[in-house]
């Protein structure tokens, strides 16, 4: 949501129903890095200009908003008009009129604003359609019909896109704001900050997830999303849901991590068995043990252990009335036949999994059940683990879930070029004084994500970094980002040392980020995420 400034301003106080509409509609719809400032009056030469509304954004600039309500406004060789009349003033001379004053007045305010410019615009939230021919000099990015207004963080984008203004930095935008508005008052608290982000985002996923909450009435349920779109979220509130209703029930994930995730959210209950796959497995009552080697690699995993499974599957004699699993497209079709035969028939014989195509690191063959075989599918379509900036790289570069409207900003993302593991140790030490001193976090809330053992084990070796199993509050974590999926962090420094990483890895390393990122990696790898310049 966008800041009203100031925070107590009296809506009621706007004489005009759709000077209100809109400042509501930016103030619900617009990222938390948009201050709206509606109803701005200063004093020119021997003149008053009185401005609807303000919008101001410390990395993008500002904008003057006029707002008309007219329902029937036609362009006529350029001219507004209304009943046949011309409109007195001209909207978007009105705007700009304004606009320039207010820069010229923004200007003289820090040093640093000396070539501020401030971009204008005219709202029509009662029109749908713009006919006519616009006026010489404007551009459509300018007028702000109702579509527009349906999400106005991309049509604010295109109209300051027109000058380019760029960041204004904080001791700027603080003056900007003293200017405008007197009274507000600017804290900024980068842990504060993303605490906040990190609770908008869990009441916006809420909000998404418990309308599917209730497909738990089927049999059989498939539904895929995006990173951050709510899955784990949705299989938690089926586990307790199956648990109210007296269900025995089994949710597993294929990572240990996750397992352990999920464990500590949902906490415990007789009714409920949260593993790892592998873990719940050789846990079943009936299945034989197997003594694992201490040096265990993927083929130990892959052949010996899944053989052990497969070979004594049927003497197990525990059952369970619903199994969900999260991730499912890191498990083996056979692993989830398997799971499907420890339903208890006589219960309801529940079975609910969710799904990522895009997050397939494994390969182990699995595909999407379809509705012809009996399952109800659904999709979650918003990504609400990241915040708007992190989600809006995914959804454009990594075809990701788009972010909510009104979901919260970034704290920041930031690209550091490196291209060999020395290059990125040494980057990695810079953010990481940075984020932890300069922006005062707090380790835990902080990963080292990489995409390769050697690079991990490399950072762990020269920072002190832990791993996730060993962590305690005061540690940073690093880890791979195949091991952190399904986790997430407040900021996520994401390591790479190869311009040839997989799209899933990029995918995967982004989207562990709620709040912050920071991108150490070849220009290539940055290209491909649109973080370097040209990109």
């Amino acid at each position: 949501m966008g800041i009203l400034l100031p925070e107590n301003f009296p809506m009621e106080s706007l004489v005009n129903d759709a000077e209100r509409e809109v400042v509501a509609t930016l103030v619900d719809r617009l990222t938390d890095g948009w201050h709206i400032i509606p109803d701005v009056g200063i004093r020119g030469a021997g003149q008053e200009y009185q401005m609807d509304i303000v919008v101001a954004h410390e990395r993008e600039g500002v904008a003057v908003i006029e707002v008309k309500g007219h329902t029937r406004a036609t362009l006529e060789q350029g001219v507004w008009m209304s009943d046949g009349r011309p409109l007195q003033p001209q909207p978007l001379a009105q705007a700009s009129k304004n606009a320039y004053e207010l820069r010229d007045r923004l200007r003289r305010a820090h040093p640093s604003l000396e070539r501020l410019t401030v971009d204008y615009a005219v709202a029509f939230p009662n029109m749908n359609e713009l006919t006519g021919q616009l006026p010489t000099g404007s551009d459509r990015a300018q007028f702000l019909l109702a579509g527009e207004l349906e999400n106005p963080t991309d049509a604010i984008d295109r109209l300051l896109g027109l000058s380019w203004g760029g960041n204004i930095g904080s001791d700027g935008f603080r003056a900007i704001i003293e200017t405008i508005c007197p009274d507000a008052s600017l804290v900024f608290d980068p842990e504060a900050r993303a605490r906040l982000a990190r609770i908008r985002l869990e009441s916006i996923c809420a909000n998404h997830v418990q309308a599917l909450e209730t497909l738990d009435a089927n049999r059989r349920v498939m539904v895929t999303g995006g990173a951050g779109s709510g899955k784990t979220r949705l299989t938690l509130a089926w586990a307790r849901r199956a648990a109210q209703r007296g269900e025995r029930v089994l949710l597993t994930c294929y990572n240990d991590p996750l397992a352990a995730f999920v464990w500590d959210r949902y906490g415990t209950d007789d009714l409920v068995t949260i593993d790892s796959y592998f873990t719940a497995a050789f846990g079943l009552e009936g299945m034989p043990p197997l003594e694992q080697p201490d040096d265990a690699d993927a083929d130990w995993w892959s052949v010996t252990a899944v053989g052990h499974l497969a070979e004594h599957w049927d003497e197990v004699t525990e059952r369970f009335d619903t199994i969900i699993v999260d991730e499912a497209q890191d498990f083996d079709p056979a692993w989830i036949d398997q799971l499907q035969r420890l339903l208890d028939p006589d219960g309801p014989m529940r079975m609910f999994m969710v799904a990522d195509q895009a997050q397939t690191i494994y390969s182990r063959g699995f595909t999407t059940p379809r509705a012809d075989d009996g399952w109800v599918r659904c999709q979650l379509v918003s990504n609400c683990r990241n915040t708007h900036q992190i989600a809006t790289i995914l959804h454009r570069h990594l075809d990701g879930a788009p972010p909510p409207v009104g979901g919260p900003e970034a704290l920041g993302v930031r690209w550091i070029e490196a291209n060999d593991v020395d290059a990125a140790a040494a980057a990695v030490g810079d953010e990481h004084d940075r984020i932890l001193d300069d922006d005062d976090r707090t380790p835990d809330r902080l990963l080292v994500a990489t995409v390769k053992r050697s690079v991990r084990d490399h950072l762990r070796d020269q920072f002190g970094f832990a791993a996730y199993d060993d962590a305690d509050p005061m540690d940073v974590v690093c880890e791979t980002v195949q091991r952190m999926k399904g986790l997430e962090f407040d900021h996520v420094i994401l390591v790479i040392t190869n311009d040839d990483v997989a799209d899933a890895l990029l995918y995967i390393g982004v989207s562990r980020a709620i709040s912050g990122l920071s991108v150490i990696a070849p220009e290539a790898v940055a290209q491909r995420l649109g973080l370097a310049e040209g990109s």
